[in-house]
């Protein structure tokens, strides 16, 4: 079993974790951090996966600075760009792309290519993330945030990706439906069942259109192994006959 491990989020934690203050005196206070300290913080998030997973082989994907989806919706992550980057951040990048088997491909997130190349091969593979997104991937997922490993059925999957597009992402600064969040996202769901003309008619009620539903369906979309194409970098646009429909419970 290989395992495929969302680098960006192994970057973060291990580039915030190696930080370190100093107070000189009343007034004057700096962070820094050290080389080789981020390179260790690194390594042992890799080594707990070895532990825990005991995987065949290791690869990391690392998402492109501008992706498709910044290209379709420009305020896609645009609540972030003022936030700080941890020190040695890019140094650490480069030194990890060389270190381990990597993955960074033109205008796609991690996500993407972590679940182009699962689905690819699903009964060989686990994705190692702690992101919530990885639920619309019907793929095996050890979430290292949690402890918790799953195996995502179509089903599961496809069901978690509708509820995304009536809640939408505020953490990737997009928005579905007003006081619509998760929970109240799938019991909506679970009463009237999946498909999509239930989630038009949602959105439609409050006065919005297919196609703002359409962009949320887009963006909350994690590409598979038939989406992209490697040797030319074509996307293949999320399409509404791919919902597959679910009956209500």
């Amino acid at each position: 079993m290989r395992a495929l491990i969302d680098a960006d989020m192994f970057l973060y934690r291990a580039a915030f974790a190696a930080e370190c203050e100093v107070r000189w005196d009343d007034d004057v206070f700096t962070l820094h951090s050290t080389f080789p300290e981020l390179k260790d913080a690194f390594i042992d998030l890799v080594d707990s996966i070895k532990d825990e997973l005991n995987p065949g082989s290791i690869e990391l994907c690392f998402s492109s600075r501008e992706t498709f989806r910044h290209t379709m919706y420009p305020l896609y992550k645009a609540n972030r760009v003022n936030k700080r980057s941890p020190l040695g951040i890019n140094d650490l990048r480069e030194w990890a792309m060389e270190t381990w088997l990597s993955h960074l491909w033109p205008d796609l997130e991690a996500d993407d290519i972590l679940g182009i190349l699962a689905t690819e091969d699903p009964e060989n593979t686990c994705i190692v993330s702690g992101d919530k997104d990885m639920g619309t991937l019907p793929v095996s997922w050890f979430n290292f945030m949690t402890g918790e490993s799953r195996a995502i059925t179509v089903e599961q999957a496809q069901f978690f990706h509708a509820t995304q597009i009536l809640s939408g992402d505020p953490t990737d600064g997009y928005s579905g439906l007003k006081g619509y969040g998760p929970k109240t996202s799938q019991k909506m769901l679970a009463k009237h069942g999946v498909s999509w003309s239930v989630i038009v008619d949602l959105y439609e009620k409050q006065g919005m259109t297919e196609d703002d539903a359409l962009m949320t369906a887009r963006l909350a979309y994690i590409l598979q192994n038939d989406d992209y194409n490697r040797e030319t970098g074509r996307v293949k646009m999320w399409t509404p006959d791919l919902l597959v429909e679910q009956p209500p419970e």
